[in-house]
């Protein structure tokens, strides 16, 4: 077998199954990883970057370094700017090939779906001509070698459960199309071979971010989050090939989390690529995914799912890389109606208890809770990891302090006690003059109650113009809702499927009605009982009983995203997208019972060897290769990066330790490094995460002004999920 990346332009040979000549892909994305905030590096410009063309700096950027201070990498390595490579981005990647032992014809290896990962150039090869050749000649019938496909990959409750929803469903929907029809069920086009998976389930804690931190810590605001992190997707066989379709990334706050994010979900990124078959069942079968996940994480005891609802911009990507050409972009109007109509049908179905929006719950009413009377401020509000409003809060801080800087200054020149009199200070803005509008940023006026936190009167100018993008779907009773931000035990309480029936005493039957119900008499109360038997449970505990599942390209969105990007694994064709699928399962596939045991067992050996002064005190033959592989990774040349494979396995043990060590000064080779990489890489998702927001504002200003929603382009292929 011949495995070639490079065009055989020698040759002048075509592909044998497409035949087209080089095939490219689209253009990598590069994003700045300077003080711009991971803005995208435009095509064809000038950019720096490091020898393992890892972080990129934009001109502008790179100019604002400093000679003489080190530049720190993502791997939490130095270097000096005058190492930096200049470059210029206007890479095309092409498809690789690989040839045929029998008929020594060339194939584009998407085209037969070769993994050039696990084959090697020892390993033979045979296209899919002469394969089938072969087997008529030998009138062999029996079926090749069993590849491992999507539904080979493990169940949980959470994935089982939606896909038997999912079946239902759709069940459902094609008895209607036979009726519409009148014809027989068996005559309708179904859709087949779907799949549901949880690919990856990881506990970690979402940290607070700086400013909020800052300026509400003494109210006793938690530095941290504990939350759990899942990605599901779903899977359909097209033409006897697994094609990933769906994918959603959610975020668990349980019992445990510390208010105000206690028992409540986030529905964080969607995204979807146009090739579910037959394609009238997209729409239903989307929203079906989301809806029984939140049948399950209600069955679960979480009281509150949240979504934001967040069109990508043009040249932006939530989790699949390069979507087909046809597949339009949904404008913001069209998409908040989608995720409307999807909470009306899990209303229909008892799932959600009532929908409104995140303006309504916390700002309506002068932002007064009325539960209590008092008045709500951020730290009320659900702080939600990626999410739009830790990332404006941040903003509004930040503006706040820097008017209350600029009043403070003038008020010392003023007063004449200021030490730099007649002196301006370059590091200080000009201080904008108030505006003569009332209700704006600059002059709020009567309009806000000033009575309030500041941050919330100027989250309420921004919210408020965007209501319908953040919606807010209630799973559990009023009451139960409100004991739980009280921080009372819930763990014994019983709730029925009703929003506004309460519960009296320890009797589920004895129920209380609302104020406005209550002139209601005797003989209707018992008819509607009689038309509607209320069932009360017991509220779960929100404890998760599926396996925590970690894989290193799925953790986050912007892992799997990076992941794609890495490697050329596109969605933009239906060929590249069983491909990538393809890849994507072979990694899945590697045993991971055994990988866990393996890891827990190497750890103890890295913590042992890291502390431990060797021979002669110590005589394990584990520790002393454990040090030998230390000093491996301080002096090796090649590194992960370019694919020594000692690197690889050790900085990922490393990482995994890492993640979890909480020690100041932690004596694993490292581990303070990989913090650093850690910290730096949250950043840089945290800038990616402000994009999408500011995206937002910039989105509501174009419409104010009366120009076209840039998100709105034909082709731009960028779509969440779609109809």
């Amino acid at each position: 077998m011949n495995v070639e990346k490079e065009p055989q332009r020698k040759r002048g040979n075509s592909c044998s199954l497409c035949g087209n000549y080089r095939r490219l892909f689209d253009p990598p994305a590069l994003f700045c990883s300077g003080v711009c905030g991971m803005q995208k590096i435009r095509r064809n410009a000038t950019y720096y970057t490091d020898r393992f063309k890892q972080n990129h700096w934009c001109e502008r950027c790179f100019n604002q370094l400093k000679d003489e201070t080190p530049v720190q990498l993502d791997d939490g390595r130095e270097i000096k700017k005058r190492l930096l490579l200049k470059s210029q981005n206007d890479s095309t990647p092409e498809e690789a090939w690989v040839q045929c032992d029998d008929c020594h014809d060339w194939n584009h290896q998407i085209c037969s779906l070769f993994n050039g990962v696990q084959n090697s150039k020892s390993s033979s090869y045979t296209c899919p001509k002469c394969h089938i050749k072969n087997r008529l000649k030998n009138n062999s019938i029996e079926a090749c070698s069993a590849v491992k496909d999507s539904k080979d990959l493990p169940h949980c409750n959470l994935s089982r459960s939606i896909e038997n929803g999912l079946k239902k469903t759709l069940l459902n929907a094609y008895e209607k199309v036979a009726e519409n029809r009148g014809c027989q069920l068996s005559q309708v086009e179904k859709a087949e071979g779907l799949s549901v998976r949880v690919v990856s389930s990881l506990e970690k804690k979402h940290k607070v971010r700086e400013e909020m931190l800052a300026r509400y810590s003494k109210k006793g605001y938690p530095s941290e989050f504990q939350v759990t992190t899942k990605c599901i997707v779903l899977f359909q066989k097209i033409h006897g090939a697994d094609v990933l379709l769906f994918g959603m990334y959610v975020y668990e706050y349980g019992d445990g989390c510390p208010g105000p994010n206690r028992r409540r979900v986030y529905i964080s990124y969607l995204d979807s690529v146009r090739y579910l078959e037959p394609s009238s069942y997209r729409t239903i079968t989307y929203q079906s995914v989301i809806t029984e996940y939140l049948r399950v994480v209600k069955m679960r005891g979480f009281h509150t799912a949240h979504i934001w609802s967040c069109p990508p911009t043009k040249g932006d990507e939530y989790i699949f890389h390069c979507h087909p050409n046809h597949q339009l972009t949904p404008n913001d109007d069209l998409l908040c109606a989608w995720y409307v109509d999807m909470l009306e049908k899990a209303k229909d179905e008892g799932i959600v208890l009532e929908t409104r929006t995140l303006y309504d719950e916390y700002f309506k009413n002068h932002a007064l809770n009325p539960e209590t009377g008092d008045t709500y401020d951020p730290t009320s509000l659900p702080y939600f990891d990626g999410d739009y409003i830790p990332g404006e809060i941040e903003k509004v801080i930040k503006e706040l302090n820097a008017e209350e800087l600029r009043r403070e200054e003038k008020r010392l020149r003023a007063s004449g006690g200021s030490t730099n009199k007649g002196k301006k200070n370059k590091n200080v803005p000009m201080q904008k003059k108030e505006g003569k509008r009332k209700g704006t940023r600059s002059n709020p006026g009567a309009l806000v109650n000033q009575a309030r936190d500041k941050v919330m009167n100027r989250l309420d100018l921004v919210l408020g113009r965007m209501k319908k993008n953040f919606m807010v779907a209630q799973l559990l009773s009023d009451d139960f809702i409100h004991a739980v931000e009280r921080g009372d035990n819930v763990s014994f309480w019983t709730d029925s499927d009703s929003k506004k029936l309460k519960q009296i005493g320890k009797n589920p039957n004895v129920l209380e009605l609302p104020d406005s119900e209550k002139s209601a008499s005797q003989g209707s109360l018992s008819n509607n009982f009689a038309a509607k038997k209320l069932t009360w449970k017991i509220v779960g505990d929100t404890k998760d009983k599926d396996p925590l599942m970690e894989q290193d390209c799925l953790d986050t969105r912007l892992q799997f995203l990076n992941y794609c990007q890495r490697n050329n694994y596109q969605y933009d064709e239906l060929r590249r997208a069983k491909h990538t699928t393809m890849m994507l399962l072979s990694h899945l596939h590697n045993p991971r019972a055994e990988q866990e045991q393996h890891i827990k067992a190497h750890l103890k050996v890295i913590a042992h060897a890291a502390s431990c002064s060797g021979p002669p005190g110590c005589s394990s033959t584990n520790c002393q290769r454990m040090k030998q592989l230390f000093e491996h990774i301080k002096s090796c040349d090649v590194t992960y990066k370019r694919g020594c494979k000692i690197c690889t396995r050790i900085f990922m043990l490393l990482t995994k330790h890492a993640r979890d060590c909480d020690k100041l000064v932690c004596p694993i080779p490292f581990c303070d490094r990989i913090k650093e990489r850690t910290s730096l890489l949250l950043k840089q998702q945290q800038m990616m995460d402000d994009r999408r927001g500011n995206a937002q504002n910039d989105r509501l200003r174009q419409e104010a002004i009366g120009v076209a929603d840039p998100g709105q382009c034909v082709g731009a292929g960028r779509a969440l999920p779609s109809s």
